[in-house]
This record gives C-alpha cells, structure tokens and sequence, in this order.
C-alpha cells in the first residue's frame, strides 16, 4: 500500500510541476502573440515589399492563439488529474486502514471488512484506470502544443528569407522573427519538460 501511496503522490506531484509550466508557457505564448500582432503592423507599413510575409504573421499568431488555448484546457486536465489523485490517496489510506484493522480483529468480525474492502480495492482501480485515461489524454495535448511550436519554428525561418527582400524593414523584421523563434524555444523547453515528467508515469 505504500508503494501505491508513494506513487499517487508522485503523480500528484508532477501533475502540479506541469500545470506551472504550463503556465508559463501560455503567458509566453501571449508574448508570442503579441510579437505576430507588431509583426503584422510592420509589414502593413511595408507595403509590398513585404507582401509574402503577411500570411506568414497570420500564421504565427493563429499558433500563438491555439497555443494559449490549448494551454488552458490543458490547465483543466491538470485540476482534474489532481482531484483525482485526492481521491485516490484517500481510498488507499482507506484501504490501508482497513488492513490495519482486520489484523485485529477475530475471524467473525473479519467478513465485515472483507466486503468494505473488496468495495474500496474496486474505487482505487476505477482511480487508477482513470488517472491512466487523463495522463495520456494530457500528454497527447502537449504533442498537440509541440507540433505547433516545430511549425513556428520552420514558419520563422522562411519569414526571415522573406524579410531579406523588404529594403530597409529587413533589420525591423528579422529581430521580430528572432524574437518569435526565441519565445517559441521557451515554450518547447517547458512542453519537452512536461513530456518528460510524464514519461515517468509511461504514458509518453
């Protein structure tokens, strides 16, 4: 039982360390967003010499936006699978108690406790199965964030060579994509950490 409650806590704990990553990395993703929207005003003022990298800083802040989205339901999974953690380490010191218990108790009075307790072990697996079900869907969401951030990534890159036609925007607009690649190195760090965690639950 230990053993059972030691793990519980374990993923309680890392379910708390991702929901702070995942925190910071919507607040970046709102940086990021506003960096596509300066991006957007400075090609307008660029007229046509920049008129390739326009659907470019669409795209990047339509990945900003669903990355901050996601990022809130994501934050909803993490409420979830903490509530559920609650549950569970309380139906496990339940169950532990009752172990406990019947080691005191004469044989007659022992049936008593084996139905409480073959009750308690169904709730703890129903926990546990859905506690499995949460961390995969949760993993899957960050998948989901990691794969926006590798097509930002390769979107700032061809937004830099096309900055290179704009004349004297170039420097402008080369720092704006370097400023957006950046934030979204950042928000990589923290979903690979997130993944990371949640590997050691084998579920990533």
């Amino acid at each position: 039982m230990s053993t059972e409650a030691d793990n519980i806590a374990e993923q309680t704990a890392a379910v708390a360390t991702i929901s702070g990553h995942l925190f910071r990395a919507s607040l970046i993703a709102k940086r990021m967003a506003l960096a596509a929207k300066n991006s957007r005003a400075m090609v307008l003022r660029a007229g046509e010499k920049a008129a390739g990298l326009k659907v470019i800083s669409d795209y990047f802040g339509e990945l900003a936006n669903k990355t901050i989205t996601l990022s809130d339901v994501i934050n909803q999974y993490a409420i979830a699978i903490s509530q559920n953690s609650v549950r569970q380490w309380r139906t496990n010191a339940f169950l532990h108690r009752l172990i406990q218990t019947q080691t005191k108790m004469e044989a007659t009075n022992i049936n008593q406790l084996s139905f409480a307790f073959s009750e308690g072990q169904a709730q703890l697996d129903h926990l546990t199965q859905k506690m499995h079900k949460q961390l995969l869907s949760l993993n899957e969401q960050l998948m989901d964030i990691r794969q926006y951030m590798q097509s930002s990534s390769v979107v700032a890159v061809t937004f830099r060579l096309e900055a290179t036609k704009t004349g004297e925007f170039q420097p402008m607009l080369e720092h704006m994509a370097n400023t957006i690649e950046q934030l979204t190195n950042e928000i990589k760090e923290h979903i690979a950490f997130s993944q990371n965690q949640l590997a050691k639950f084998k579920v990533a």
